[in-house]
C-alpha cells in the first residue's frame, strides 16, 4: 500500500485542456462549495478600479469558451463557403465569394488572437471590445447567433459596472445594499436638511480679527474765528 493511498494529497495529472484553461483563468479551483456561513465581500471604494479592469475566474473561463469557439467558427465557416461558393455567376457577370470570406475569416482570427492575448493579461476592457468586434463580424456569417458574443462582452461590462457602483457582483449583495441606500424623496429630504445644517448661523465660523494696521486719525485742528 503506498504512503498516498490513504490520504487526498496525491493530485491527479492535469489534461492538456486543464493547462490551457489553467494558463488563462488562474489556479484551478479545488472543487469544493464555498462555505455558505462567509459573507460575500464588498469592495471598499478605493480598490473597486482595479476590480473593475481585471477579471476573476468564472468571467476568464468564460471569455476563454467564448474566444475559442470564435476560433473555431473563424476557421470552420470561411472554409464552407470557400468550398460551396467559390464563383456566384449571376447572368453576365461573376462574383468571387472566396476573397471576401478569407479577408473576413482573417480579420476574425486576428480580433481572436488579440481577446486570447488581453484574456492572458486580465484585460476586461479589451477582452469585451474583442468579443463586441467578432460578434459583429460573425452577423456577417450567422446573422443573429453572432450576438452570443456580443452578450458576452455585454455581460463582462455590466459585472464592471455592478463592481463600481455596488462593490459586488452577488445579486443578494446588490438587492441588501439597494435596499440599505435612500430613495427618491429620503435622499431630498437627507439633501435639504444637510443643506440647511451648513446654512444656519449657529454653523457658521465667527469672524476672525483682522490682521492689518489701521494708523488712527490725526486729531482735527480747530479753525480760528475771524475778528473783525
Amino acid at each position: 500500500m503506498s504512503p498516498t493511498a490513504g490520504n487526498g494529497s496525491s493530485k491527479p495529472p492535469k489534461t492538456l485542456t486543464g493547462r490551457i484553461m489553467g494558463a488563462f483563468t488562474g489556479p484551478a479551483s479545488s472543487g469544493a462549495p464555498p462555505n455558505a456561513g462567509d459573507a460575500p465581500e464588498i469592495i471598499p471604494p478605493g480598490e473597486r478600479k482595479a476590480a473593475m479592469s481585471t477579471l476573476d475566474q468564472m468571467e476568464a473561463k468564460w471569455a476563454l469558451i467564448a474566444l475559442i469557439l470564435a476560433t473555431v467558427a473563424g476557421i470552420a465557416i470561411p472554409i464552407y463557403f470557400i468550398a460551396e461558393n467559390k464563383v456566384t455567376k449571376a447572368g453576365k457577370n461573376s462574383i468571387a465569394v472566396a476573397p471576401d470570406a478569407k479577408l473576413l475569416g482573417a480579420v476574425i482570427l486576428v480580433i481572436c488572437a488579440v481577446g486570447l492575448l488581453a484574456l492572458w493579461k486580465r484585460k476586461r476592457t479589451l477582452v469585451a471590445f474583442a468579443l463586441f468586434l467578432v460578434g459583429f463580424a460573425f452577423t456577417i456569417f450567422i446573422g443573429l447567433a453572432g450576438f452570443a458574443f456580443i452578450l458576452v462582452g455585454g455581460w463582462l461590462m455590466l459585472r464592471a459596472w455592478r463592481i463600481n457602483k455596488y462593490g459586488s457582483t452577488n445579486t443578494k449583495v446588490i438587492a441588501r445594499e439597494t435596499a440599505a441606500r435612500p430613495r427618491g424623496r429620503q435622499r431630498k429630504e437627507a439633501t435639504r436638511s444637510t443643506s440647511k445644517t451648513a446654512s444656519s448661523p449657529s454653523a457658521k465660523k465667527p469672524p476672525t480679527a483682522s490682521k492689518r494696521y489701521t494708523p488712527k486719525a490725526a486729531p482735527r485742528k480747530k479753525i480760528p474765528k475771524a475778528t473783525e
